[in-house]
């Protein structure tokens, strides 16, 4: 007979079943078409669970997105880890940011769904540690003078805000030809401005 599950496990399976039905859904179908029914319908929970663990639907796509960001900033580390200098980071990390934008789940939740459901001050709260990963490399990189610009924090803010830009028209188009553009152009950015 197998253990009976505690509480809390109880808790935290509850919340992942959520999590990751309501992820399959708004990729596939977006927020909008997709009801908090829908949600729980198959994971034979109440309701009640749903807003227990989230609030309501708007918490649970938030929570959906926070993790996505997770990923990607799990990804663009794995992308960069083995290269040796931080500029070859900052610019390699530039262009994986760009790829994921051609993913087709990453593609409807991150750079579709987010920008028309949730307010900007939240998508900024939540690429925090992505960001802050930028900013970093580019500090780096004007301390060690491999770039020229007026003012690190601000130049962290104009490649994220272009990165961001890029990236949506990235996942506008199944066309390939629009990444290569985009990481050329990010990397060109970049390179203008190197010491």
């Amino acid at each position: 007979m197998p253990a009976k599950l505690t509480k809390a496990e109880q808790t935290r399976r509850t919340r992942r079943a959520i999590l990751d039905r309501a992820r399959h859904l708004f990729a596939t179908q977006g927020y909008a078409a997709t009801g908090t029914e829908e949600i729980i319908s198959e994971l034979g929970i109440t309701r009640g669970a749903l807003y227990h663990q989230f609030g309501d639907k708007l918490g649970v796509f938030k929570a959906v997105i926070v993790e996505t960001y997770d990923e990607m900033t799990a990804y663009v580390h794995a992308q960069i880890q083995a290269l040796d200098t931080n500029w070859e980071q900052l610019v390699a990390g530039c262009k994986a940011f760009l790829e994921m934008a051609q993913q087709a789940e990453l593609r409807r939740l991150v750079f579709i769904e987010a920008p028309a459901v949730l307010a900007a001050d939240d998508l900024v709260q939540i690429d925090q540690t992505g960001f802050g990963l930028l900013q970093e490399s580019i500090a780096l990189a004007v301390e060690e003078g491999e770039l020229d610009v007026v003012d690190a924090e601000g130049f962290s803010h104009l490649v994220n805000g272009s990165l961001n830009e890029l990236a949506a028209w990235v996942a506008q188009s199944e066309d390939p030809q629009r990444l290569v553009t985009a990481q050329a152009l990010i990397e060109a950015l970049l390179t203008r401005h190197q010491s």
